[in-house]
């Protein structure tokens, strides 16, 4: 019988490692066409931020930089990341080069990182189907997530940015408190609520909204308290108090003296006290349940009541801007974003309609069922009923602490996707164990019990089909090319002044004093352009992808007038202006601040009107800044103040004519 064991745990141990292994392969498909001689490029605009802070984090080992002056300019404002995914990205460099690695060395070892968390993240997805399904069931979960095309895009090889972090310290907390939840009462589920709780703070370092699973967690813990009549008090402490606790202790080794906004938005001291809060709360509640059922004597009372009111001392100077920032933080998981505010070096909100013109942020149904099918395989539409079915397992007792938190998770992951397609990667495990369940309510219901088996795969693999041909035309399709965009960001780096080094080691000073930001000037652009040209440029930027700068970059562009443009230049100290094609978003841009519709649908495609040839979007990008005639007989004036130093050789259609894609202008006294 060991040898038998044995056997299966290696098999299953195998299964997951295939499984990774493809993962990884899969994921490789970005390679060739991110190459750039020794350098890498990355997949997204927000890669190139946590880059650089990982060329900070290798120099300044585990350092880097936090308020970042040459975006926002010319206030500055903090980068929104906790430093835990930045610092994974620099470890590779910094292990094989040490602090003086070069760009390329730092861009090739990065580039690898997301491949390391996608195969944990599989490697997790394997542990959890397992211990739902059995070995076989988690190898098939562990596929799955593998080649699911949902978590894929957010998980390739030169795909810098935090999400596949958020998705593998995710599942590790839900794998984690999950093996312990139906273990009797003993050092091993002890150990596992300790686990659970460096877990949680690890994914608090690493995305700041990650407090979300102390929340599920907490949830939970009250659920179960409700259910079972068990306490949940020390599980409460544990696992909450020590996630807040040692996430406030990193907090403040990361930060030292540094001052940053308490807000749900960045990396701060907000994280950790909502996790305290989250403690306390889940302490009060279980703490009436049991005096409502008279199971608290007289020593137990005391000391709940002692450990009540050491969070109290802890979080009452703190209760109004945890309510608050709490009730921000639901607005934006609602895509609500009611207004901007600023806080000491940076936003406590995103400023208002931000994430209405952020494609990520759209739901992940507005299109319709398309995506979730392409993405997420038939197995998402089956998540509804596994939810009822996981409910009802609870509500009869049926390893209530395990179904209570799988049905929690599910409807909270459910939220977070449908109201955000930015969240599609949270969705493969759960749509890995609804086609686990689906396959096994069919198998167990096979006319033979020889065919349990086969009908359960077939199933599976009827239930997977959907992701797998879109799977294999993403992997064949070349890359994008950025190649004239990156012509320009060159051009930028290489013909125009700087006056500061865009990696100067006084940038990290918690008390910043930069003679040169006095003399400095600034890239004016499009937002989603920020991050890039910070990046590559190393030119200050006024609007980034943070969201700074959004409401000014819109009003520029937008503005009639060139006076009203060029103050709004001038109170950032501009003095170049890159132009691209606006004419898609040019109606989402101006319902930001209250104009009338830009563009309109003929069924052909999008035709600018009147009102848009007036913008100096229009004069600059469609024509160069040299005026021109509309055929109603309106006349668009030349503009005085902006000089065209640069366009692109890629051209875009307009009318019967052709105009650069990309343009670079100075703006003249």
């Amino acid at each position: 019988m060991h040898t038998a064991m044995t056997m299966r745990r290696a098999l299953f141990g195998l299964g997951l490692l295939l499984a990774a292994l493809a993962g990884v392969k899969v994921r490789l498909y970005t390679r060739p066409f991110l190459a750039d001689g020794d350098r890498v490029r990355a997949m997204s605009s927000d890669d190139y931020y946590h880059l650089r802070r990982a060329r900070f984090a290798v120099a300044h080992y585990p350092d880097t930089i936090f308020f970042d002056p040459l975006m926002n300019f010319p206030s500055g404002g903090v980068g929104i990341w906790p430093p835990l995914f930045d610092v994974a990205l620099a470890t590779p460099a910094r292990l094989l080069h040490g602090s003086q690695a070069s760009v390329g060395a730092i861009e090739r070892g990065a580039a690898y990182v997301p491949l390391v968390f996608a195969a944990g993240t599989i490697v997790l997805a394997g542990l959890l189907g397992r211990r739902l399904f059995g070995p076989t069931g988690g190898v098939a979960a562990a596929f799955f997530v593998a080649l699911c095309l949902g978590h894929v895009f957010w998980s390739q090889y030169g795909h810098t940015d935090q999400h596949v972090a958020e998705s593998f310290f995710g599942l590790l907390v839900l794998v984690v408190f999950l093996f312990g939840r139906d273990r009797p009462d003993g050092s091993a589920r002890r150990y596992l609520e300790i686990a659970t709780g460096i877990a949680l703070a690890a994914a608090v370092l690493a995305w700041q909204g990650a407090i979300y699973w102390g929340a599920l967690i907490g949830l939970c813990l009250f659920l179960e308290a409700l259910a079972t009549g068990r306490s949940v008090l020390r599980e409460a402490v544990v696992v909450l108090g020590l996630a807040a606790a040692l996430a406030a202790a990193a907090t403040r080794a990361w930060l030292g003296t540094r001052t940053v906004p308490f807000t749900y938005i960045s990396f701060g001291y907000f994280q950790p006290l909502f996790l305290a809060s989250l403690a306390a709360g889940t302490a009060l509640c279980d703490t009436v349940l049991r005096a409502a059922r008279r199971q608290l004597d007289r020593p137990a009372a005391v000391k709940r009541a002692l450990v009540l009111c050491l969070f109290a001392a802890v979080l009452l100077p703190f209760a109004g801007p945890l309510l608050a920032g709490l009730v921000r933080g639901v607005g934006y998981a609602i895509r609500r974003t009611p207004e901007e505010l600023m806080g000491p070096g940076g936003y406590i909100s995103y400023p208002r309609n931000w994430l209405s013109t952020n494609a990520e942020a759209q739901p992940l149904l507005a299109e319709g069922p398309g995506l979730a099918w392409k993405q997420l395989s038939a197995a998402f539409f089956l998540t509804p009923f596994v939810l009822a079915a996981w409910g009802l397992r609870a509500a009869r007792r049926d390893r209530p602490a395990t179904h209570i938190l799988l049905s929690v998770w599910c409807v909270v992951t459910l939220f977070l996707a449908l109201e955000q397609r930015m969240n599609i990667h949270y969705l493969a495990p759960l749509c890995a164990l609804a086609a686990l369940e689906a396959a096994r309510w069919v198998g167990q219901r096979a006319a033979r019990p020889e065919l349990r088996a086969a009908a359960a795969g077939a199933v599976l693999l009827v239930l997977a089909f959907p992701m797998l041909p879109p799977l294999a035309d993403e992997i064949r399709r070349p890359g994008a090319s950025e190649s004239e965009m990156q012509a320009m960001l060159a051009w930028m780096h290489r013909e125009l002044p700087r006056a500061v080094d865009a990696y100067d080691p006084r940038l990290l000073a918690p008390s910043l004093s930069l003679p040169e930001l006095n003399r400095a000037s600034c890239v004016l652009a499009p937002w989603s352009l920020g991050h890039r040209l910070l990046y590559f440029a190393e030119q200050p930027v006024v609007s980034n992808n943070f969201g700074y700068g959004f409401i000014d970059g819109i009003r520029f562009f937008l503005a009639e007038s060139e006076d009203d443009a060029l103050a709004i230049a001038r109170k950032h100290r501009a003095r170049w202006v890159v132009v691209a094609d606006l004419l898609p978003r040019m109606n989402d841009y101006a319902r930001t601040i209250n104009r009338p519709a830009l563009v309109i649908d003929e069924g052909r495609g999008l035709a600018a009107t009147a009102a848009y040839f007036r913008t100096l979007q229009s004069r600059l990008f469609d024509f160069e800044g040299r005026g021109s005639s509309l055929p109603g007989g309106e006349t668009i004036p030349p503009v005085a103040h902006f000089r065209l130093l640069y366009r692109s050789k890629t051209a875009v259609r307009r009318g019967d004519g052709w105009v650069a894609q990309w343009k670079v202008f100075e703006i003249t006294d």
